[in-house]
């Protein structure tokens, strides 16, 4: 059974970003005085690289500031719904707000199903699925709306249809069992 993660998707990007900064800050900013530069020694000889120390401790700064496999899985999260929104506004940024959350659900759901992949970017990336994956319109996004934001938070939170799995527009997907319309979309089960 999988896991429904109510987390902020602004806090998240926020977080990722501030990790980075700090991160790339520290790669380029000079060495307080607690810390010295050594080249690791192996077998007598000089190695490739160096290791930044800190003098008290004897603790190498790439040690006490390495990304844990868990903090690399939430950056790869936060970065997934940001995906999430910019398929959302290409798929659907002329849809109306109900029209976005369905749109996110059908994401939301198949990443639940048996039948799909387990992960949002692997759902939204997953050969001829998602047709502004496949044409490039995602890659026209700068950024997504605040309504499709709001949508993406808002069906984290609750989703609004938890069986629908596809939608196209114009006409029902020929591999669905049909359900509704909504705005220009057919959505199906």
């Amino acid at each position: 059974m999988k896991k429904n993660r109510n987390i902020d998707l602004f806090d998240g990007i926020i977080v990722a970003l501030l990790v980075f900064m700090v991160l790339d800050a520290m790669r380029h900013a000079p060495l307080p005085p607690n810390l010295v530069e050594e080249t690791k020694v192996v077998d007598g000889l000089f190695a490739a690289s160096s290791v930044i120390v800190d003098v008290g401790t004897g603790l190498s700064v790439q040690d006490r500031w390495e990304l844990t496999p868990e903090d690399i899985a939430e950056i790869e999260y936060y970065d997934s719904l940001d995906l999430l929104a910019i398929c959302v506004e290409a798929e659907a940024g002329n849809q109306d707000l109900m029209g976005k959350r369905l749109v996110v659900d059908v994401v939301l759901n198949r990443v639940d199903s048996d039948r799909f992949p387990d992960d949002i970017t692997s759902v939204i990336t997953q050969p001829w699925q998602f047709s502004s994956w496949e044409d490039g319109r995602m890659d026209k996004v700068w950024s997504p709306s605040e309504e499709t934001y709001q949508a993406v938070r808002m069906e984290l939170e609750s989703r609004t249809d938890s069986e629908v799995l596809f939608f196209t527009e114009g006409r029902y997907n020929e591999y669905c069992i049909p359900m509704y319309i909504h705005g220009d979309h057919y959505f199906g089960r």
